[in-house]
């Protein structure tokens, strides 16, 4: 999922973690779709992408989280 939030530094917590939130439901979403529609493999892609969010979360919330490109 592409995300504003590494792009920023002035955004605030809790837009960040907002955004982050967002980006874990619509990758679950995209998950049980497509494994739902027999295709393993993007969902497995889906599964990644919303672990590592959940990773983001859990920095945030322990203070260790910085944008990537800011």
């Amino acid at each position: 999922m592409a995300s504003s939030r590494h792009f920023f530094k002035s955004q605030s917590a809790d837009q960040t973690r907002a955004e982050i939130k967002a980006d874990i439901k619509n990758s679950r979403t995209a998950q049980r779709d497509l494994q739902a529609a027999g295709q393993p493999r993007l969902a497995e892609t889906m599964r990644q992408v919303a672990d590592e969010a959940l990773d983001e979360l859990a920095d945030l919330d322990n203070g260790r989280w910085s944008p990537r490109h800011a």
